[in-house]
């Protein structure tokens, strides 16, 4: 085994004394709320972080199904749960120079993911609901908006091939927010099923391709991810045609030492040098952990500039997963099939570890800006002599200002999604005021007795 030099020594130290921290017990599994009762999201248990809000999708183990807005230092802001159905990529960006909420919604009968894409506005009100177009199978795996404001999605079809039958993998462009088709591309027509490294013999839906991620290089071509080739292939956006390969049995570029990758999520243009890339290495396991890379593309040949891995605890992730390079250089890796999430400064120091319970996963996870302003009023109610109050997704309040029998008595500052205050004896009816910052009124709640 290598050594360690001091820094990697200090590094290695610091991440074991955090994940020795991470509560994975069954016993805090679940987040309840008075409340809101119907929430029952999983527990997100953090050490470290802060700054802008972490968002994830939390799709199997304890708790439920959904859409998860985290505060900086993982504390629950929104929770939007959508069982029996799942969330995955759920992010923000930019609608027409807006923030937007986006994600896919579905299920995967037989392996086969179908679902539409949603957007939703700063209030979490539906701006768009939609699927895709000429009958495909909408794709878990990717809906990026574009710079024109189009959505770029991935969609599936199954197709008779030799004696059974092979999954195409599709990209479609969308008009938004009708969900019109301007242009769709499809792998068989360009990329044939000899470039798959899949070992297993075909079967009835034989996924050779797997489109997992799509993004817009900066000449406004695509960037298209494959996992099932270990490659990314650079298209020309007007006319389908594959300009590089990127990896694969038919790469167009060769690999510096530690920059080849297996298996891939999320691969990124970041200007005109930089790829990012979420390097599963799994499965089968042709590496013995997953990373993140931060990569230098030289046109024909990549060489490696950092590779980050989860320490000391070996994450393999076999599948899922997203490497998200933030503007500060910091990189914020979802290990999808992991329960983890990470956030390591530029030198590769981890300065946020956060786990979903035991069995729990969130297909991607991202640090992004959020403003959320929910229309809805706050909720609260009264248990055991305390009020109880609640605003789900909204990120402005600071303190919570008590109103008993119709005057006002206490302030009390915000303690997590969920806040008690304690009413005098003899009041029977109160209401809760959510404020800002600065003491300036948001919203009221309902009044209720107690």
């Amino acid at each position: 085994m290598a050594s360690l030099n001091r820094a990697e020594f200090l590094q290695a130290a610091a991440a074991l004394a955090l994940v020795r921290r991470l509560d994975l017990t069954p016993g805090t599994n679940l987040q309840q709320f008075a409340s809101r009762p119907d929430l029952k999201p999983p527990r997100l248990t953090t050490r470290g972080g802060t700054g802008d809000f972490v968002f994830l999708a939390p799709s199997s183990g304890p708790g439920q199904r959904g859409a998860m807005i985290a505060d900086g230092r993982g504390g629950l802001v929104w929770f939007h749960p959508t069982n029996p159905s799942s969330v995955m990529d759920f992010k923000v960006q930019r609608l027409h120079g807006k923030p937007v909420l986006t994600w896919w919604e579905g299920k995967s009968p037989h392996g086969i993911p179908k679902g539409e894409w949603v957007v939703a506005d700063e209030t979490y009100a539906e701006l768009a609901r939609f699927g895709p177009a000429r009958g495909r199978n909408g794709d878990l795996h990717e809906f990026v908006i574009s710079p024109e404001n189009t959505a770029l999605v991935a969609c599936t079809e199954i197709v008779p091939w030799r004696h059974g039958t092979i999954v195409d993998g599709i990209v479609q462009e969308l008009e938004l927010p009708s969900g019109r088709l301007i242009r769709e591309w499809r792998s068989l027509d360009h990329v044939g099923p000899d470039e798959t490294e899949l070992k297993a013999r075909p079967g009835p839906r034989y996924d050779y391709f797997h489109v997992n991620s799509i993004d817009v290089a900066p000449n406004g071509n695509l960037l298209v991810g494959a996992r099932n080739t270990w490659a990314a292939y650079e298209l020309d956006r007007r006319t389908g045609r594959v300009l590089r390969r990127i990896g694969g049995r038919r790469s167009d570029v060769t690999f510096g030492p530690g920059a080849r990758f297996w298996w891939q999520h999320d691969v990124r243009f970041h200007g005109g040098t930089t790829l990012t890339v979420f390097d599963n290495g799994a499965a089968p396991a042709e590496e013995k952990q997953s990373r993140a890379l931060l990569l230098r593309d030289g046109g024909r040949h990549i060489t490696l500039e950092r590779a980050f891995v989860h320490r000391p605890q070996l994450v393999l992730s076999h599948y899922m997963g997203n490497a998200q390079l933030l503007p500060n250089g910091h990189m914020v890796v979802g290990w999808g099939g992991s329960p983890y999430v990470t956030e390591f400064a530029a030198d590769g120091t981890i300065v946020f570890d956060a786990a979903l319970p035991r069995g729990g996963q969130s297909y991607r996870a991202f640090r992004s800006a959020w403003n959320g302003r929910p229309t809805r009023p706050p909720d609260v109610a009264a248990q055991n002599g305390s009020v109880h109050v609640s605003w789900n997704g909204a990120t402005g309040v600071a303190s919570w200002q008590l109103v008993e029998d119709g005057r006002a008595t206490q302030t009390v500052a915000r303690t997590g999604f969920e806040t008690a205050l304690q009413p005098a004896p003899g009041t029977r009816r109160v209401a809760a005021v959510a404020l800002d910052a600065a003491g300036a009124a948001l919203a009221r709640s309902a009044t209720i007795e107690v």
